[in-house]
């Protein structure tokens, strides 16, 4: 399985502030994941507006994606919001990320860790270059919310490299969320076309 979701609500709550969804194109892939400010329904209601713009702006720019997803947040608390664009063709991986979505790609024999921009989507932020990386095939994209112990989690990805990507999002959020926040995993596996591994 290429991708895997998984999320679980701060305790309590019939809903999650953390929402991700992913788009497969003939020629590209968007995956996106938000943390709406705080939990319940009005933190949901943020990071849904965000996937619902995004889904609306499927074949634009990275830094077009946020900039319309600025527009549509004003009128809710705001959201963090993470950003991956995939051209199939090339392999090249396009990031954005504002605020504290973390976001690694992890190899054979490798993790490197992409960057952020601060502010929030909906009221203000500063958008760097997005960062650009060739993907090899069978590299992992695992996007994890502040619910999510970083480093614990982290090393599960590394360690766990025969599992696919629904059982890594799952282990990761069974294994390391925080029971009192919103927590989401968004976990890619890259594999060039025609590929049969």
């Amino acid at each position: 399985m290429t991708f895997g979701y998984a999320q679980q609500a701060y305790r309590g709550d019939p809903v999650c502030g953390d929402v991700g969804i992913w788009w497969e194109g003939p020629h590209r892939y968007v995956l996106a994941l938000a943390d709406g400010l705080g939990h319940g329904a009005p933190a949901h209601h943020a990071a849904s507006a965000a996937m619902q713009c995004i889904a609306g702006h499927l074949d634009a720019s990275c830094a077009a994606m946020f900039a319309a997803c600025n527009e549509r947040l004003l009128d809710t608390r705001g959201a963090v919001l993470a950003i991956a664009i995939i051209d199939r063709d090339s392999n090249l991986l396009t990031l954005g990320v504002i605020g504290n979505i973390r976001v690694r790609v992890f190899g054979v024999n490798s993790a490197v860790r992409l960057g952020a921009g601060r502010g929030f989507v909906g009221a203000g932020y500063a958008l760097p270059a997005p960062d650009q990386l060739r993907l090899d095939d069978g590299d992992r994209l695992v996007m994890v919310t502040d619910g999510v112990d970083e480093s614990d989690g982290v090393r599960a990805c590394m360690e766990r490299n025969d599992e696919t990507s629904q059982q890594l999002a799952d282990d990761v959020l069974q294994g390391w969320a925080n029971q009192n926040d919103d927590a989401a995993v968004l976990v890619y596996r890259h594999r060039h076309r025609g590929s049969v591994r």
